[in-house]
């Protein structure tokens, strides 16, 4: 008959143990709060990025604003000949269509304000002045000075005509600009600029 003795743990091996398993707790707690707070850390980012993409796309370069529709207006037949006589040709509905086609919707005036875009344009060869003002994202267009303007765009009529005759609006209107046949001058402060939208144009033209 086999007589089976079991091992008899002493004091010392039972506080070894004990030991062991307080370590091993500690370990645990140790793992499970660096992968909460490398958790914590990848959501501050993720907020902090969908703010400033937030800032963006909704107020620096706002992308989803919808284009009104703006009739483009239509040049008479002898428009050239005439700009070359001195004739004014170009007039505020021409303007008009021009800035809403290069994004001029897409600016809003600043937050608490009722300070709004506007832009005043230069018909060089005729010393013209008008102003473009946007308002709920409707560009308008009126003869005379700004007061207040943010930028001063200058261009002849033969510039414009060009424009309104090319199969790509943008694309004229950005080799104007490279080229000097359109010069921009900016009035107002780059951070009131960026408030009010003017970035989405300067990205639709780069």
């Amino acid at each position: 008959m086999r007589i089976s003795i079991k091992p008899v743990k002493n004091k010392m091996t039972k506080k070894k143990d004990k030991k062991k398993v307080r370590k091993e707790k500690s370990k645990l707690k140790e793992r499970l709060h660096w992968i909460s707070g490398n958790i914590m850390a990848i959501i501050a980012v993720i907020l902090i990025i969908a703010a400033f993409g937030g800032a963006y796309y909704f107020v620096i370069a706002p992308s989803l604003i919808s284009k009104p529709f703006i009739e483009k207006p239509s040049l008479p037949e002898d428009g050239l000949s005439r700009i070359k006589l001195g004739e004014q040709v170009i007039n505020s509905s021409h303007i008009n269509y021009v800035i809403n086609e290069i994004g001029a919707y897409k600016l809003r005036k600043k937050f608490g304000t009722k300070d709004y875009p506007i832009m005043e344009f230069v018909l060089t060869d005729v010393n013209k002045r008008y102003y473009s003002y946007v308002r709920d994202h409707i560009p308008k267009t009126k003869k005379g000075n700004a007061k207040g303007e943010d930028i001063v765009i200058k261009g002849s009529q033969e510039t414009v005509v060009a424009i309104l005759e090319s199969t790509s609006i943008l694309a004229e209107v950005k080799e104007a600009r490279d080229d000097g046949r359109i010069q921009v001058e900016l009035v107002s402060d780059m951070k009131t600029l960026a408030v009010k939208g003017y970035l989405s144009i300067y990205d639709t033209l780069r």
